[in-house]
């Protein structure tokens, strides 16, 4: 059980924070010894099994998305700043270059993902 764990884990987007993965496995171990206690009734752990396979899969989208528009927003952000810096180029307008390598600087230097323990509570 523990090699496959170690297996489920190394195949997780680093995105995914580690406690809710092994809240998580946890939930699916429960399920499979309810489901081999439950004999031939197995609904009940059906059912909570798919409960929480609907959680994981709503929560895989919403980050998903949540970084596709982080990402998009950098990009676009990036790319401001890149026409900053050329326009300071082609008017040879020093201050203009530094601004757009200051500010490109410290947009890079910070993480997007520095809020996101904030959506885990």
């Amino acid at each position: 059980m523990l090699g496959s764990t170690f297996e489920l884990y190394s195949k997780l987007p680093e995105e995914i924070p580690r406690s809710d993965a092994e809240r998580a496995f946890g939930l699916l171990s429960e399920f499979k010894q309810e489901k081999e206690l439950a004999g031939p009734d197995k609904t009940k752990a059906a059912a909570l099994q798919e409960l929480a396979l609907t959680e994981i899969t709503k929560k895989y989208d919403f980050y998903e998305k949540l970084f596709a528009a982080v990402f998009a927003e950098r990009k676009a952000i990036t790319e401001g700043f890149f026409k900053v810096i050329d326009q300071g180029i082609r008017e040879k307008n020093n201050d203009l270059v530094l601004a757009g390598l200051s500010s490109l600087s410290n947009m890079v230097a910070a993480s997007p993902l520095t809020n996101l323990n904030a959506l885990n509570h």
